[in-house]
């Protein structure tokens, strides 16, 4: 496409947006999800206006998705996620500490538990802003697009350098389908998976 074609097109996904955001005012409710209400509106347009072109709204959430997540994979985000994770120094429960420090900064509608069992912590998000949001438009999966942001500090996790590992396999978030969103951490025991200095 053209460039003059590129331009209009974000223009008309910035109307739409603005249009989305204006309509679902209420759910603004403190200083996090006015964040959450633009972001979520922008991906909510863009999944309207280019949907036709992909034909597939599975191809389309992942493109949405992996886009969302390059975005946000800068240096500075990528070094802070480092650093918060070598602050765990392999222990759950300084990663219980700092996970519910971080949390509380994404709004009162988000609600979490966390279990730690022996050396496994388990965040459990039982309310999530995006799921709630996507769920009145009727497009859940759109959630996708958030939960793809997870991957920024999970896939980035190394048991050699932070002394935790994330356990992929029981990963499970709204988006995907299911109740919850399930994040599982567990502590390095072997001896090599110690945290460099």
């Amino acid at each position: 496409a053209s460039g003059r074609h590129r331009r209009e097109v974000l223009r008309q996904i910035d109307h739409a947006a603005e249009s989305h955001a204006r309509e679902e005012l209420s759910l603004a409710t403190d200083p996090p999800s006015v964040g959450h209400l633009e972001w979520a509106s922008f991906i909510l347009a863009a999944y309207r206006k280019l949907l036709p072109e992909f034909g597939s709204p599975e191809q389309m959430i992942e493109s949405l998705g992996a886009e969302m997540e390059k975005a946000h994979a800068t240096p500075m985000i990528l070094f802070t996620l480092d650093r918060l994770m070598k602050a765990f120094q392999g222990d759950v429960h300084r990663a219980r500490k700092v996970f519910d420090a971080v949390l509380k900064q994404y709004g009162a509608f988000f609600t979490w538990n966390m279990d730690i069992e022996k050396s496994r912590l388990t965040i459990t998000i039982t309310r999530c802003w995006y799921f709630h949001f996507f769920a009145i438009h009727n497009v859940p999966r759109l959630t996708i697009c958030a939960c793809r942001l997870d991957g920024l500090w999970f896939n980035r996790m190394k048991p050699e350098r932070h002394g935790l590992r994330f356990d992929h396999d029981r990963y499970t978030t709204k988006g995907y389908g299911e109740e919850n969103c399930v994040f599982t951490i567990e502590q390095a025991t072997d001896s090599s998976s110690n945290p460099s200095s």
